[in-house]
């Protein structure tokens, strides 16, 4: 009985508990056409004729090209020698940069094809060799992967413009877990690569030689020729795919939740792009039973954006969704201080002082305590005495001080909340819900925490609404999304410190003008009163359930919102209705 009890909670909470399930699948891979190349011995008198042609010569050579029937090695050879000379000779533009940009392309791929991931191909008649490849903290990649072997899964995220020069690779290398590293993902450091070519030679016994180069992608960068320049290829979006699909962050769900001391010491933020100096940061924050996997299409949408990739660095949060969110929100307010102040450290522009936040359900909870300054009011609400009141040594008081008494971050731009329970969820107070939380187990750390402080305290001086929250280890999660939570109706009460956007999601009808038809919507989890904010710049009501972070309407506001200046917040567009992939 106690096993089925346990597998019903289980099985209800990710149907509609404060979290959207998410699938470990993100690409799948194309059918491989690996061969040996072999050089044919006519190429050097091909490539003599080429080199004695002006920019109306290849012109009208090198296109034919494109429908070579040869599939050996001298096809891409002359291919990309062809549309180098091409490049070289004249300031290419329209129709014949598109053809050059071909030729130089498909060539370069069936190289690569080749001698990945050894990073050489060596024959009697040619050689193919790819410079050493490091990234931004100079440490060298150790693997790579063709871009062109693998696509995503939903065909919206295929339509990827590869305008530009070069060929894209992914880029992997393991994460060190020392200085910035321990800002990214576990799973390794994942980089775009575009790679060129940059010498072609003959030896005396006329072996052909080609060196690649590949360029490290974290900005819009051009390839000179000796006619000018031409954009590489910048593919930001293949790595972070390839990174989705190694990540472990699926098996970390439901522990995170259920069993916090498994996931506790992956609590962090982690960038998914390059950290950089002079690209404002996109912090994006997951609910309950979630992890940053359901971020996955909103990183595409700004990551497959020729405007969004070069303004924003994307991060991400993870934390075990088991405890309560103010605990949470208290730790990853640390780490955040912690990521934008090395940044500022090491030469960091304004842009470090403009994170924009987005918070999914308890993530946008946790989202509103870095845009609030509480003064005494959290406190209050929970203790009869004031910390000062109480004797105790600084940093025995620090951490649970910072829990209910913290100040709006003065680097936040803005912030958007999605589906976020404000004033909580009457879900958190049914049968099965309260069944699902017999099984849940919270960290050691906080557990001590709370319960050293508790009894040193003694329950007298702690507020009567509060003491059912507070006795033994602290509450978990579920018990502070209750409507009833004193501290989540405290927070509804302090202002905005800076402009906040808000989604809402509807399984029913998209607009309302009384309380009557208001109390008509809800995303299944959360009612409208409770994710309502008439603090907010705009509200918009999406047609979704407890998951409008893949809603097509809600994606379309949240890269409005992204577009806006630093700064800047207003009234925007409407989104429209677009059909779901």
């Amino acid at each position: 009985m106690h096993t089925k009890l346990k597998k019903a909670g289980l099985l209800m909470l990710c149907l509609f508990l404060l979290a959207g399930c998410t699938s470990p699948h993100f690409l799948k891979l194309l059918p491989s056409t690996k061969r040996a190349l072999e050089a044919n011995q006519l190429f050097s008198y091909q490539y003599a004729r080429m080199q004695q042609m002006d920019s109306q010569g290849l012109a009208s050579y090198c296109p034919e090209l494109l429908s070579l029937p040869d599939t050996s090695a001298n096809k891409s050879l002359l291919q990309l020698s062809c549309a180098q000379f091409w490049l070289a000779s004249a300031e290419l533009k329209g129709t014949a940069l598109q053809h050059a940009s071909q030729l130089y392309n498909q060539s370069l791929t069936q190289f690569l094809r080749t001698m990945l991931p050894k990073q050489k191909y060596r024959h009697p008649a040619l050689r193919i060799v790819l410079e050493p490849v490091k990234d931004e903290t100079g440490l060298a990649f150790e693997d790579f992967v063709l871009a062109s072997e693998f696509q995503a899964i939903k065909s919206h995220h295929q339509e990827i413009a590869h305008s530009g020069l070069g060929v894209s690779l992914v880029a992997i290398r393991p994460n060190t877990g020392k200085g910035q590293d321990k800002y990214y993902p576990p799973e390794g450091i994942f980089r775009s690569v575009t790679v060129s070519l940059k010498q072609l030679k003959f030896t005396k016994d006329l072996q052909i030689q080609l060196t690649l180069q590949g360029h490290l992608m974290q900005e819009a960068a051009e390839l000179k020729f000796a006619s000018g320049s031409y954009p590489l290829l910048y593919d930001a979006a293949s790595s972070y795919l390839w990174l989705m699909q190694q990540a472990k962050l699926a098996d970390l769900e439901l522990p995170g939740l259920f069993n916090a001391e498994l996931a506790d010491n992956k609590l962090g933020i982690y960038s998914v792009t390059p950290l950089q100096n002079n690209k404002q940061p996109l912090l994006m924050i997951h609910g309950l039973n979630s992890s940053p996997l359901i971020w996955y299409e909103l990183t595409m949408a700004v990551l497959q954006d020729e405007e969004l990739k070069q303004r924003y660095q994307i991060w991400h949060a993870f934390y075990p969704s088991g405890p309560p969110p103010f605990y949470n929100s208290m730790r990853l307010r640390k780490k955040l201080d912690e990521l934008q102040s090395m940044l500022k450290a090491r030469g960091g522009s304004n842009q470090l002082d403009e994170i924009v936040v987005i918070g999914h359900s308890m993530g946008g909870v946790i989202s509103k305590t870095m845009v609030q300054t509480t003064d005494y009011l959290l406190w209050d609400l929970s203790f009869t005495e004031r910390p000062e009141q109480l004797g105790y040594a600084k940093q025995e008081l620090d951490n649970i001080k910072d829990i209910f008494i913290f100040h709006a971050r003065p680097y936040i731009d803005k912030v958007v909340f999605i589906d976020t329970p404000h004033g909580g969820s009457e879900t958190s107070e049914s049968v099965v819900a309260k069944v699902a939380s017999w099984f849940i187990n919270l960290p050691k750390n906080f557990t001590l925490l709370m319960s050293n402080f508790i009894l040193k305290l003694g329950p007298d001086k702690i507020t009567l609404p509060m003491r059912e929250y507070l006795s033994g280890g602290g509450p978990h999660s579920v018990q502070v999304l209750s409507p009833r939570h004193p501290l989540l109706q405290g927070l509804n009460k302090l202002e905005y410190q800076r402009p906040v956007y808000s989604i809402v999601g509807s399984n029913g009808p998209l607009s309302c003008k009384d309380e009557k038809s208001c109390s008509q919507i809800s995303d299944g989890v959360v009612p409208f009163f409770s994710a309502h904010q008439n603090k907010a710049v705009q509200e918009i009501i999406v047609p979704s359930r407890h998951n409008s972070y893949q809603s097509p309407q809600a994606l379309q506001f949240l890269v409005q919102v992204l577009r806006q200046p630093a700064g800047e917040a207003k009234i925007l567009m409407p989104p429209t209705d677009k059909p779901e992939d």
